[in-house]
């Protein structure tokens, strides 16, 4: 009698486990997925210090000239702002000494793109990727230095669930067209967790009449 219950709770252990790989959500809990302009801040960053590190050390104060359009001015703040830290002084396009570095600061592209929609596990969340892109150049009328050019970019996987929070409105270039989730999992899966539910609450039945 006593290996007989024995067995029944080692089936009810196994339908549980069953149950739970069928139905619990695979999202990483607590994490904090940063957003696209985060990321896009981030590789604007990595333009910067490239930038800095072209710096000649023994001129550290430069005339910054950013040809960005309306689309990208919001990372010419981000960009001065790195290259301050960095101990590089920005000095206003009125100062008079011939002396400074003129810099050029060209950005190109800043834009994100979605991959297409898949799963981690059975009847769990569509996930994507993003790829992040962001590229330009810029030319220094230093003898030292030559024309440069810069293309940084940035790829991760997140929850296509996540996509409208992460992009921001008022920067369309945080924004991209996400690719509709594949037909045939839309369809048949939904029939194929409807019978998998079902066949467990045959076999939990079953157990019990044991």
């Amino acid at each position: 009698m006593k290996d007989k219950k024995q067995a029944i709770s080692l089936d009810y252990l196994i339908l549980l486990s069953f149950l739970f790989f069928l139905f619990s959500p695979n999202k990483s809990i607590g994490q904090v997925t940063p957003t696209n302009l985060e990321i896009l801040y981030k590789l604007a960053d990595s333009a910067a210090y490239n930038l800095a590190d072209q710096i000649p050390v023994s001129q550290k104060k430069i005339k910054l000239n950013f040809v960005v359009g309306n689309s990208y001015k919001i990372f010419a703040d981000k960009i001065i702002t790195t290259l301050t830290n960095d101990g590089i002084k920005i000095l206003s396009e009125n100062s008079k000494d011939s002396s400074l570095i003129i810099v050029n600061f060209t950005i190109d592209n800043a834009k994100v793109l979605y991959g297409a929609l898949f799963k981690k596990s059975f009847l769990g969340d569509f996930y994507t990727t993003r790829d992040f892109i962001f590229s330009g150049s810029y030319i220094l009328n230093s003898s030292d230095v030559k024309p440069s050019n810069f293309n940084f970019s940035y790829t991760d996987t997140v929850a296509s669930s996540d996509i409208k929070n992460l992009e921001n409105p008022s920067y369309p270039f945080t924004q991209a067209q996400l690719p509709a989730e594949p037909f045939i999992s839309s369809i048949y899966e939904p029939v194929i967790a409807v019978g998998a539910a079902a066949l467990t609450v045959i076999l939990f039945f079953t157990v019990r009449s044991k």
